[in-house]
């Protein structure tokens, strides 16, 4: 134990796990300036404690560094809070009072929304189709999104306005379904197929994109998490973000995942990944190469159990990946692609080794986001080019009923969070919320137990223990960031961000880690929630 200065806050009596191999246990840690000045036994920090210290007895609650999500939808998930209806129930007559609630406060012929519509968690066990939302208004165009955020939902008003008809052909890098009797457009539609509704929504006010912050940092930090990494952010969030962070309002770390049309803008102004404060930085640009697990499309090497040829979709081909890996790398900017199926995550290993070879570049950590289903090859590329991986953590507990579609052999190469290990690949804690719940409680008992909340076991040999999962969730994540020298841990001159536990998370039953209260999360020695 050592001692900087005076401390602002002295934490004593707790099982602090820091997540240090340096330090593993201790009982007592102090913080100054928003960072961690001492970290040993309780008279270690009594030593230095002054009238002047403000003092928290844990009573022997666990502590834990504050919790990172290396992948999820931070700021638009908030505006869709604010602005659209939460599908996620168990109906669908339920799905269609909270349209018309929707509906009773839009004026006729604006646009309706709704989102985290779930086909297989809805009784009916299906999607929605046209019909369904002709039956709630066609005065209204009506855009129901799915939980994955790859499938949309959409009334024949929509589809009107879309400019898509029966003859439609299939766009690029996307898919219109279409009734299997009449072969006529059924109102879902798939991948980049949305494309041309994006550009027909209502603009969201800054208003609405500001109250959105808010909610959804509440949110958060109500669940421990202290960093995210904020998975696809547009030019407008860009700027709510900076005045969240000047205005106070920006109540958790972010490290954005530029939107892939932003690239070119932030090249030419000399922007490069690391650009940014603590709470506020720019990280890498994402782009989206394949589909969703959830929905069923993420680009496999096999077909789907239950079909003969249907093995997802693919969002970009080779030579357009390549072409922007490559400017991406040379331009010193993390590259972050979205793939899920092993072919997909292939394909994206060829564009960073071409762009690699191209252009050696020191400390590169490109990402593969998601990154679900995997194979030894694909590890060893990996591990080789040190690509880091965020693959999906609630979704074995909470997706479970999806899994069918993958089959026992896949799932032991899915969600590989021992196979990453194993093979020296940087994993991180990631629930893409909000296709997957952002509890990342949830989320480590899902990596520990991959047991679903239907008590069924999908690729028991990806398990890993819970030390291991604890440092996905924090030092990884930070890794992945390039941040692991400044959180991540409860270690000396890092961030004082950490989360206060009512039960040991080491000790209690694995089954019961996701119930596990939080009683207080503190970002930069300043505490954000307490339960």
């Amino acid at each position: 134990m050592s001692i900087q200065s005076i401390p602002d806050l002295v934490v004593k009596n707790a099982n602090i796990i820091t997540v240090d191999s340096n330090l593993p246990k201790a009982q007592a840690f102090a913080i100054k300036n928003g960072k961690f000045i001492a970290i040993g036994s309780n008279n270690d920090i009594e030593n230095i404690t002054t009238p002047q210290t403000k003092i928290y007895d844990a009573e022997n609650k666990t502590i834990i560094p504050g919790l990172i999500d290396a992948h999820i939808h931070v700021l638009s998930s908030g505006i869709r809070h604010v602005m659209a209806a939460d599908c996620s129930v168990s109906d669908l007559d339920t799905v269609s009072h909270l349209i018309k609630d929707q509906i009773a406060k839009t004026p006729k012929g604006e646009w309706v929304q709704g989102f985290k519509y779930d086909d297989t968690k809805i009784k009916e066990n299906r999607d929605l189709y046209v019909q369904d939302l002709d039956s709630i208004s066609k005065d209204h165009p009506i855009m129901v999104s799915h939980r994955a955020g790859h499938v949309y939902y959409l009334n024949s008003k929509a589809l009107e306005l879309s400019g898509y008809h029966n003859e439609s052909d299939d766009p690029h890098g996307g898919k219109l379904g279409r009734d299997k009797t009449t072969g006529k457009l059924n109102g879902v539609v798939y991948e980049r197929a949305i494309e041309p509704i994006r550009n027909l929504l209502p603009a969201v006010s800054g208003k609405d994109r500001a109250e959105g912050l808010k909610q959804i940092s509440s949110m958060f930090n109500s669940s421990g998490l202290t960093s995210v990494h904020d998975a696809r952010v547009s030019r407008d969030e860009f700027l709510t973000y900076q005045d969240g962070e000047k205005n106070g309002d920006l109540g958790i770390r972010v490290y954005m995942l530029m939107a892939q049309d932003l690239f070119p803008g932030l090249r030419d102004a000399g922007v490069k990944t690391g650009f940014g404060s603590e709470m506020l930085k720019v990280g890498g640009i994402k782009m989206t190469s394949d589909g969703a697990i959830a929905a069923r499309t993420a680009w496999l090497s096999e077909p789907y159990i239950g079909s003969e040829d249907d093995c997802g979709i693919q969002a970009m081909d080779q030579e357009e990946l390549d072409d922007q890996v490559i400017q991406m790398h040379n331009a010193g900017f993390q590259v972050c692609v979205h793939a899920n199926g092993d072919s997909a995550i292939s394909m994206v290993l060829n564009s960073y080794e071409k762009a690699i070879k191209m252009n050696p570049r020191a400390d590169t950590r490109h990402r593969i986001e998601h990154c679900t289903l995997v194979n030894p090859e694909i590890l060893k590329r990996m591990a080789k080019n040190d690509v880091h991986a965020t693959p999906f953590c609630t979704y074995v507990f909470y997706h479970g009923e999806k899994m069918q579609f993958y089959g026992e052999e896949r799932l032991e190469w899915m969600f590989a969070q021992k196979s990453f290990i194993e093979y020296g690949v940087n994993s991180t804690g990631a629930t893409d919320y909000p296709p997957g719940p952002y509890p990342p409680l949830m989320g480590i008992q899902s990596c520990i137990t991959r047991t679903d909340s239907n008590g069924k076991l999908w690729g028991p040999s990806q398990k890993i223990n819970i030390n291991q999962a604890l440092k996905i969730y924090t030092l990884n994540g930070a890794k992945a960031a390039f941040e692991e020298n400044i959180k991540g841990s409860i270690s000396m001159n890092k961030l004082a961000d950490f989360v206060v536990l009512d039960k040991d998370i080491t000790k209690v039953d694995p089954f019961e880690i996701k119930d596990i209260k939080i009683v207080k999360t503190v970002i930069d020695g300043n505490t954000v929630y307490e339960g």
